[in-house]
């Protein structure tokens, strides 16, 4: 494969949204419907929680999966499964309420991971009506048995440390109970529109005993849990976030999110299913410290 020549590629797209698209996306990833904050339009704190952008990253990734098979000569989609592996996000200024989402996102490295090849892919989206940097986002997408031929080896160049858990009982456990409904309602607040996250027959083919909830309402649910614990629900106060998608969440499974509070406003934390199997590892969220809320 030819490094120089994927790194080189670019790509862009544009999602307008409305009050009613950040309300929506709310409620898919737990919001409470009393919480005005989030659910009232004219609330003078009404606003978008940080992993609303999902929207644009699921529309941008959706274009660049696509040229994949071009990209990567030895990458064949029906015997190398895709898996959103890894993610970052980076929330540089709040969002507004409603407006227009440009992005552009650009392919940072393909790591030989042994069992398969990584593609980074970095986005970067601005808000249409500042012009300014909303958020950066990386996301990993593993392609599963792919041979890495021309691949980057790992490195601290193309490798986040990973995180570890603390020696010690969470600080703090919140449980959701996902359903069906959250499933269905975060594909229509998404536009994440995998089939594999609504019918059954299409999960069965993936393996599954059914359909999966998508990977990005999985960690929607796992930083508001972080926001509402650690920050008071004040989402102004949300830096970053980086972890792994361990295991696919069923909907109807109740999902715990254990937290551990490691001082400075970082968080560390995992979310783990009823069975045990942790679906969420090696996370963390660097929040603002109080007192330095952004003037937005």
């Amino acid at each position: 494969m030819d490094l120089n020549h994927i790194k080189q590629q670019r790509w862009s797209s544009s999602v307008t949204y409305d009050a009613g698209h950040v309300i929506t996306y709310n409620l898919a990833i737990g919001a409470d419907g009393k919480d005005l904050r989030r659910c009232w339009e004219d609330h003078p704190e009404f606003h978008a929680l940080p992993t609303f952008t999902s929207l644009a990253v699921i529309n941008m990734m959706g274009k660049v999966t696509r040229d994949m098979p071009v990209l990567l000569p030895t990458y064949k989609p029906l015997e190398h499964p895709h898996v959103h592996a890894e993610h970052y996000l980076e929330v540089r200024e709040a969002l507004p309420t409603s407006g227009t989402l440009l992005s552009e996102a650009r392919i940072v490295g393909v790591v030989d991971r042994r069992s398969g090849v990584a593609v980074i892919v970095a986005i970067s989206t601005k808000h249409a009506g500042t012009g300014r940097e909303v958020c950066y986002n990386e996301w990993t997408s593993f392609l599963i048995k792919m041979p890495g031929d021309g691949a980057s080896k790992p490195s601290s160049i193309n490798t986040r440390p990973p995180t570890k858990l603390p020696d010690r009982k969470p600080d703090l456990v919140v449980e959701h109970q996902t359903t069906s409904e959250q499933g269905a309602l975060y594909r229509a607040a998404t536009g994440e529109w995998n089939p594999m996250h609504i019918d059954p027959d299409h999960g069965k083919r993936a393996g599954f005993p059914g359909p999966i909830l998508s990977g990005t309402c999985t960690i929607g649910v796992g930083v508001k849990h972080v926001i509402d614990s650690f920050a008071g629900g004040d989402s102004s106060r949300f830096k970053t976030v980086k972890l792994r998608l361990s295991k696919p969440v069923f909907p109807g499974e109740v999902i715990q999110t254990q937290m551990w509070d490691e001082g400075e406003g970082r968080i560390v934390y995992q979310q783990v299913a009823p069975d045990g199997r942790v679906v969420i590892s090696q996370a963390e969220i660097q929040l603002k410290l109080e007192g330095t809320r952004s003037q937005l």
